[in-house]
């Protein structure tokens, strides 16, 4: 068999693959740090765990977007990252995301 090719894998493959590269890195970091006596690197790999905690949260608008294929995926996507650490741009980007418009259209 042939090794799948870059180009042939799916995106939420390498979303995976790259949150499992990061979570190792930073456990390994924590590791090295609490048994060098070095609190630098433990800093360093909570930092790690944050963002792989926070950057999700953060996208939860245009991961929902996505997930339910909203005709306004690249607006809510622009929203949600520029304005996004902002509470009230936030949630209209959350809006958006779940509003149903073919909803409306069988009353």
């Amino acid at each position: 068999m042939s090794e799948p090719t870059l180009s042939a894998m799916k995106p939420v493959d390498l979303l995976k693959g790259l949150c499992a590269i990061v979570l190792a890195l930073a456990f390994l970091l924590w590791l090295y740090g609490t048994f060098t006596n070095q609190p630098d690197f433990v800093t360093a790999a909570m930092w790690l765990g944050d963002v792989l905690v926070m950057l999700p949260a953060y996208l939860i608008p245009t991961i929902t977007a996505w997930l339910v294929k909203s005709p306004r995926l690249k607006t809510i996507a622009l929203l949600n990252i520029l304005g996004g650490w902002l509470l009230i741009p936030w949630i209209i980007a959350m809006g958006m995301a779940i509003k149903r418009d073919d909803l409306r259209a069988q009353d």
